[in-house]
């Protein structure tokens, strides 16, 4: 017998969680496969930014993720001679919530299972794909049971399922990938790293809430609060040594002597990892679409790996709502690529290029790079990228820069509540405005578009008040009237004339129609 469904997700990691999280939520019947049998129970990302909060305040865990989460808001550089090089003060971020965190993975894959297990998706664990075909109008996949030991000695069975569209969310040795033939790119990265992981049993051990990074040639290290209750140790093999040379738990030990001993903590895991830097050649295959480590890897010095398998499944899961609704033309789906490869790509970059200014191993070298840092001050900031291409409207004017940037989330208050945006007016398009009434800038045919796609209207001191004031001040520092908001927070468009809004909402909905001009 062949299963069906709409949607289906390879991989139950954070981003393919995710994924179902999203799609279930919003009523699409979705189902997951899993290779493994049980949970893997152990800690990999650390880091998430205030994008991930809001996606997961979607999901509606973020109560239960502040309970070991912990806002970072500083980062520090050690140099050669163990003094400060440089050090980033974080600021606010703009989703609503403190720019960066550190979490255990385990304590956030159980709360995103245990949303899921609210709502009507299909989890499958135990289930290894073999087999995918694509077809003109449906996805046929086969998975073989996994077997729990490897003295089984009975052929596991095979299960057949057709989906609509196929999300691979499979890691970085993606089967998904594999199967369709999909080729990657490596970017020249590849630095091996010991990364350790602790579960401290005394209550205060004075280290600092923010995480320090020392690059000393003679081993560049790191080390960093792992939410409220664990640390993570991270060093760098040198030339000539091997992952078994550290399998020793006495040197473990020996290596963190300067931080921490045996009668203060217990070791969670120990492993070496090789960091490297790739991107898949694209994103999508027809209905199949990669996301996460199966479509990008970076190096882990910007903390940004997770967080951009999340802008994967949030940019594709309303993609697919829509286009399996009806509110939009499948035409939707094919801007994914344009819009998320670009984007991680940078971001992989921006990994690599910091991890080489952290792992120099000359001692000269290394020396050079302090002193121009300490000169500097400040190591640059790269500009958080944009989406530069797919659904966005680059109109007229100045204001063509703001599309395809990310949306600022502030506290705002509507009738009887307040609190932060989506919770209060709702997910999903939105077009805010700081002057006047929206709806007398609009004909009918225009507001009647956006009821279809269940856009929420907001004028700040209308309808919604700008608690916090942070709305109006990102239209005021951006000259803009209006801004409309895509449902993965990214600005479709914005206009700084009320005259204007009405071509902003019509080139949205032709781009969403079946004749769509989005580019």
């Amino acid at each position: 017998m062949t299963e069906t469904h709409e949607v289906v997700v390879v991989g139950y990691g954070p981003v393919g969680q995710t994924a179902t999280a999203l799609l279930a939520q919003r009523g699409v019947d979705v189902a997951v496969y899993e290779r493994f049998s049980r949970p893997y129970g152990l800690p990999r990302a650390i880091r998430l930014d205030h994008e991930a909060m809001r996606i997961w305040q979607a999901i509606g865990i973020t109560d239960e993720l502040l309970e070991d989460a912990l806002p970072v808001n500083r980062y520090e550089w050690f140099g050669a001679d163990g003094e400060l090089i440089v050090r980033f003060d974080l600021p606010p971020g703009p989703s609503g919530w403190p720019f960066s965190y550190t979490f255990f993975q385990p304590y956030l894959e159980e709360a995103v299972d245990r949303a899921i297990g609210a709502t009507a998706a299909t989890i499958n664990r135990g289930c290894t794909l073999v087999g995918l075909t694509e077809h003109e109008d449906h996805v046929e996949l086969e998975f073989r049971g996994t077997p729990d030991t490897l003295e089984a000695v009975v052929e596991p069975p095979t299960r057949r399922v057709n989906a609509r569209y196929v999300i691979g969310a499979d890691g970085a040795r993606s089967t998904t990938r594999e199967l369709l033939g999909i080729g990657t790119e490596d970017l020249g990265f590849h630095e091996r790293w010991l990364v350790i992981d602790i579960r401290p049993t005394q209550v205060d051990l004075g280290f600092p809430s923010f995480p320090q990074q020392y690059c000393d040639p003679a081993r560049p290290h790191m080390w960093a609060p792992n939410g409220s209750r664990h640390r993570r140790w991270e060093f760098m093999l040198l030339p000539g040594e091997r992952a078994e040379d550290f399998e020793d738990i006495e040197r473990i030990w020996s290596m963190l002597k300067p931080w921490i001993d045996q009668n203060q903590g217990e070791i969670v895991r120990h492993a070496v990892y090789e960091f490297q830097s790739t991107v898949a050649t694209t994103m999508q295959s027809r209905r199949c679409f990669l996301a996460g480590d199966a479509a990008h890897l970076m190096p882990p010095h910007m903390g940004e790996g997770m967080c951009s398998g999340l802008r994967d499944a949030n940019n594709l899961a309303w993609r697919l709502e829509f286009a399996l609704d009806g509110r939009a033309d499948t035409a939707l789906l094919e801007s994914y690529t344009a819009e998320r490869l670009p984007h991680a790509r940078e971001l992989v970059e921006q990994s690599q290029a910091m991890g080489r200014i952290s792992c120099v191993l000359d001692p000269a070298a290394a020396a050079q790079r302090d002193a121009g840092l300490r000169a500097a001050g400040t190591v640059e900031r790269w500009p958080f990228p944009r989406l530069g291409a797919g659904l966005v409207y680059h109109g007229p004017g100045e204001l063509a820069s703001l599309a395809g940037t990310l949306g600022i989330q502030g506290i705002v208050a509507a009738g009887e509540r307040s609190g932060l945006l989506d919770d209060v007016v709702g997910r999903g398009f939105t077009l805010i405005s700081s002057v006047g009434d929206l709806r007398e800038a609009l004909g009918d045919h225009e507001l009647q578009a956006l009821d279809r796609i269940d856009c929420k209207i907001v004028t700040l001191g209308g309808n919604v008040g700008d608690v916090d004031g942070s709305l109006s001040g990102w239209l005021r520092s951006e000259g803009a009237v209006a801004v409309l908001v895509r449902p993965d927070f990214y600005v479709y468009g914005a206009v700084d004339s009320p005259q204007a809004i009405q071509p902003l909402v019509a080139h949205l909905t032709a781009a969403l129609s079946p004749m769509g001009v989005a580019g």
